[in-house]
């Protein structure tokens, strides 16, 4: 399974153990606009991480691709990315 490294800002925190948040990574694509991607990340144990805080995560890479139809009815395919296993790197900044 492959392993990713992901830099980011916790979005939200869910899970009835609190082992699961989302966090939205921002880049710059080739043509130098600024997008952002949104990963569901998943630990063995609690974090203690809250909404806000800047972190990086390591951990196994899954996804998967989900339809869906937007508020026209018209219908689409998106990429659902997950963090498993994932562990904290560093807690930013430092």
């Amino acid at each position: 399974m492959a392993q990713v490294k992901v830099e980011g800002t916790v979005t939200k925190t869910f899970g009835a153990s609190n082992q699961g948040l989302s966090l939205v990574e921002k880049f710059k694509g080739l043509n130098g606009e600024e997008y952002s991607r949104t990963w569901s990340v998943w630990f063995a144990v609690a974090h203690n991480l809250v909404e806000g805080s800047e972190v990086t995560v390591t951990g196994n890479l899954s996804y998967k691709i989900e339809e869906y139809e937007d508020k026209t009815g018209k219908p689409g395919r998106k990429v659902k990315l997950d963090i498993n296993n994932a562990q904290v790197v560093s807690d930013l900044p430092f």
